[in-house]
């Protein structure tokens, strides 16, 4: 025991120093990478390419690839921020990943999946750039380095809003806030409470918004951070007014007034703030109050040279001047703002015709980034191809130890051993007749299946003979009721192969059934969404019961095709202008499903045998359609893969109701 104590105390010391011992190598990455930014922004380029060409050369001269990786990522910083020159910036930047993956230099492998991340950034493909980040932050995992960590988030944070991911983008900042206050970094949590409060607002959730700017505006005023405290003022204020809330918005706008006076360099705040109290004005209808403030933010705004400030200026005073009834007035600010307006397009526009130039470019580069990703996977697919082997020799050497071990046991306790080896022959026994009567339902399976095929086969040579040898003297309505005809059999041959290659599938173990988390409720939506057409065709309305949001943890794609064959079947067996009704109820340990029609319905007789597959049964429904006799064998396969159970009740000529239950 001692001995084992001390093997796993050296094996978790192993550990531990893996993790933490190799945090200086990623201080030491972040602390050039920080230092590189303040020399991109404060230095020239021309000088700085200059320099770092030479490093490079002398670098490739003395086979150093670890130097050679950091100077052609310097490279490409340079030319992402500086000159602009993506394509040259893609090409140092592959170099450096082909450098560090041979390598296998984790940590500055992290900051030249930063490097992708800057480059598609910098033509707005947030899609790609966000694939870069989400692998920085994942080799992240492996070393302890919060300000990087933070970093990661607040990147992350920013393109997943870019790109739509709302919920992962206030995961990304929940967790700055976590940190910030473990840490007792007031700055960086009134940051992460206001980057917060910017998506709740867009979102339209005003009142989440509120809450965050106010415990930021509380943080900025304890560090005293005046400037910071008067956005939150107006920002506070913006919602206010949004809610119509005139009162409170004046007073957090006075009160951000009363700050910015006080302080120099802050012309654009000041613009936008007395742009605020204008629109406050123009609101509670006191015009001249709203232009004394406007021609405020126009001075400021001239005095920052934001144009688009400017522009939002123009359009308020436009408004003010109109509302007064000083039409001239108002027309010559509209016209201001359109001309600037046009300006601004024009620029906009050249700007998107080189981000898409750009973009070609990079775009003609990708295949060798995928190429090494291809390289790195199969490396990786070796070395574990190599490591199951090692593992597979040792696990044969404790089989062999085992085994002997069995054998001399098994040599002592014959007599006894005997008795057993008699029942287990008799179990072996009764496994075989178990296999034989699989075997044989596999058989009868089979012969479901061929019979099945057949049909609509022979239904398809049937009309396609038709059609070949007597075009000429059929009739219009005859060739397109033929047609239909052909149409019904393909579908229902295709339904057929569908769920026969499903039902596969799932006995060779090709579908993995990993339990996901999913919106129930939505699937059940989409699925009666998908279903429409065949519905409106027979006059059937569909409804599903609650809207509420269930969240279950199942295998979704399997669970969609059950409801999905479940409702394609209660609407074939459902007569013109019935009723078909879905819901999930919610029990104690699960979820049941349940979708219920008031069509034709079935005896007791047929509802005890359709899940099995031994027996044969399908019928018409009442639009003449034909079924496979798999869906609800695949049904039930899938449903008890996932750990569920399902069954029907029905009656005749009242309809039927099938379920299916998930465990929580």
């Amino acid at each position: 025991m001692l001995k084992k104590a001390i093997k796993i105390f050296f094996f978790l010391f192993l550990v531990i120093g893996n993790l933490y011992g190799q945090s200086p190598e990623i201080e030491s990455e972040w602390n050039w990478y920080t230092d590189l930014e303040n020399q991109i922004k404060n230095s020239n380029a021309e000088t700085l390419l200059e320099n770092k060409k030479e490093e490079l050369q002398t670098a490739i001269d003395i086979n150093r690839t670890d130097i050679e990786s950091k100077i052609s990522k310097e490279l490409a910083f340079i030319h992402i921020n500086k000159t602009n020159n993506l394509e040259k910036a893609m090409s140092l930047l592959i170099r450096a990943l082909e450098i560090d993956e041979q390598t296998k230099n984790e940590p500055s492998l992290i900051f030249t999946y930063l490097g992708f991340y800057q480059l598609f950034e910098q033509v707005e493909d947030f899609y790609f750039g966000k694939e870069f980040l989400e692998k920085a932050s994942n080799l992240l995992r492996n070393y302890n380095f919060p300000p990087l960590r933070i970093y990661l988030n607040q990147k992350l944070g920013y393109t997943y809003w870019a790109t739509g991911e709302v919920g992962k983008s206030i995961e990304q900042h929940q967790n700055i806030l976590t940190y910030s206050k473990a840490e007792r970094i007031p700055s960086l949590e009134a940051e992460a409470l206001t980057d917060l409060a910017k998506i709740y607002t867009s979102e339209n959730g005003y009142e989440k918004a509120l809450e965050h700017y106010k415990n930021a505006l509380a943080i900025y005023r304890r560090i005293n951070s005046p400037l910071k405290e008067a956005l939150c003022l107006n920002a506070i204020g913006d919602i206010y007014l949004m809610q119509n809330n005139e009162t409170d918005s004046y007073e957090n706008y006075l009160a951000a007034l009363n700050i910015l006076a006080t302080h120099k360099n802050s012309e654009a705040q000041l613009a936008t703030l007395y742009n605020s109290v204008g629109r406050y004005y123009l609101q509670v209808r006191n015009t001249e109050r709203a232009l004394t403030n406007l021609r405020l933010a126009s001075q400021a705004a001239q005095t920052s040279q934001n144009q688009e400030l400017i522009q939002k200026t123009y359009a308020l005073l436009s408004k003010a001047y109109k509302e007064l009834g000083d039409y001239k007035k108002a027309l010559e600010y509209s016209e201001l703002y359109k001309a600037l307006e046009d300006f601004l397009q024009k620029e906009k526009n050249d700007r998107s015709i080189l981000k898409m130039q750009s973009r070609y470019s990079i775009s003609q580069k990708q295949s060798l980034i995928d190429q090494l990703e291809l390289n790195r996977v199969q490396k990786e697919f070796e070395l574990e191809e190599e490591k199951s082997f090692k593992n597979f020799l040792i696990i044969m050497v404790i089989l062999i130890a085992i085994i002997l071990l069995l054998i001399f046991t098994l040599f002592i306790l014959q007599r006894k051993n005997n008795t057993k080896l008699k029942k287990a022959n008799l179990k072996v026994k009764a496994q075989n007749n178990e296999l034989e009567d699989l075997n044989a339902t596999k058989d009868k399976f089979f012969s479901i299946i061929s019979h099945d095929l057949k049909g609509p086969l022979n239904s398809l040579t049937s009309f396609s003979g038709l059609l070949m040898n007597h075009t000429s003297s059929l009739s219009t309505e005859e060739i397109q009721m033929l047609a239909q005809d052909l149409d019904k059999s393909l579908k229902n041959l295709f339904a057929l192969l569908e769920n026969l290659l499903q039902w596969s599938r799932s006995q060779t173990g090709n579908i993995e059934f990993t339990a996901e988390e999913f919106d129930l409720t939505g699937m059940l939506n989409e699925n009666k969404m998908l279903l429409s057409k065949q519905a409106e065709n027979k006059n059937i309305s569909i409804e599903v019961k609650n809207s509420k949001s269930v969240t279950a943890k199942a295998h979704p794609n399997s669970i969609n095709t059950v409801i999905r064959n479940l409702l394609s079947n209660a609407i074939k067996f459902t007569n013109d202008g019935g009723q078909i009704k879905m819901g999930v109820i919610e029990e104690s340990n699960r979820y049941v499903v349940k979708i219920a029609d008031n069509g034709v319905g079935m005896p007791k007789e047929v509802a005890n045998k359709i899940f099995r597959i031994d027996t044969k049964y399908s019928t018409q429904g009442t639009a003449k359609e034909k079924g496979t006799g798999l869906g609800l064998i695949l049904c039930k396969e899938f449903i008890e893969k996932n750990g569920g159970e399902i069954w029907v009740k029905s009656e005749e000529k009242k309809g039927t109701i099938f379920s299916f239950s998930i465990p929580k």
